[in-house]
């Protein structure tokens, strides 16, 4: 039996083309609740981004969990409650801002709470203000003097082409943290170690849960050990490659109703479980 369904929220859940969720997916959300399925969102995104998704499928009301800033916060949508699980350190943040300086063109943006704390300004960031609807702050040499509460995550972005090259150089010389390429354009950086699958191994132990009950569906890099994790794997048939070739199921497009075809599935299993006195 599936008992958590995580999904990812770019490009699984929420279209980047209207810029909303289809509203096949979000019908689907209610009838894996209705069937007792547990939904957890498992983003890259800060908490602030997403707030809206969160009332939308009404989780605070009908309960769910968030996984934010790639792992490091978990919110428990009924309560309310919000946990830092994981931060960068002081000196951490003081080597990415280090190598932000010394490579032209990149951009370093540090998470405070809800505002993005950035050292420039360029068109990735501006097109996660405009699809995901968070703030940044851009400042200038007094960077430090707004880093102040613990830093769940933080990324370097820039033009995509030039952005091959600073990953290949960050990889070589930060050290200690985990680098993700979450998009063209997103160099994210968590804590050594952290990510989504890390939080959710976490909230399954809590919950009693094996990981052959938890099912996942993600598009991207960033989804990819939680797809690894899970008994049950889907991906949309446009992910990139690498995530593709190792989930049990392709579906279609998130357009299509990508996470809406993967809740059919899973309530499909558990049924026919369930009629077979499985578990």
């Amino acid at each position: 039996m599936i008992r958590i369904l995580a999904s990812d929220i770019d490009n699984t859940l929420f279209s980047h083309q209207t810029y909303s969720i289809p509203a096949v997916n979000l019908a689907a959300a209610d009838r894996l609740r209705e069937q007792g399925v547990e939904l957890v969102l498992a983003t890259a995104r800060i908490y602030a981004g997403v707030r809206k998704l969160e009332a939308q499928l009404q989780m605070k009301e009908k309960g769910g969990m968030i996984i934010a800033s790639a792992g490091a916060e978990l919110i428990d949508c009924f309560s309310g409650i919000r946990t830092v699980l994981h931060s960068l350190s002081a000196e951490q943040i003081q080597m990415l801002k280090q190598f932000s300086d010394a490579h032209s063109g990149v951009t370093l943006a540090v998470q405070q709470e809800d505002l993005m704390v950035a050292d420039g300004y360029d068109a990735s960031l501006d097109s996660d203000r405009t699809i995901v609807g968070i703030d940044f702050l851009v400042v200038g040499s007094d960077f430090f003097s707004y880093i102040q509460k613990p830093a769940c995550m933080a990324g370097l972005t820039g033009d995509p082409d030039q952005l091959d090259e600073i990953e290949a150089a960050a990889r070589r010389t930060l050290r200690d943290v985990t680098l993700t390429r979450s998009g063209p354009g997103f160099l994210d950086i968590t804590p050594q170690g952290v990510h989504k699958a890390l939080t959710l191994r976490q909230l399954c132990e809590k919950r009693g849960i094996s990981l052959k009950e938890l099912a996942a569906i993600g598009d991207g890099n960033n989804d990819r050990e939680m797809l690894a994790e899970a008994g049950l794997s889907f991906a949309p048939n446009n992910a990139v490659e690498a995530v593709k070739t190792q989930v049990d199921q392709l579906v279609g497009s998130c357009e299509e109703g990508a996470f809406a075809q993967a809740v059919a599935m899973i309530l499909n299993q558990n049924e026919k479980e369930q009629n077979h006195g499985t578990v």
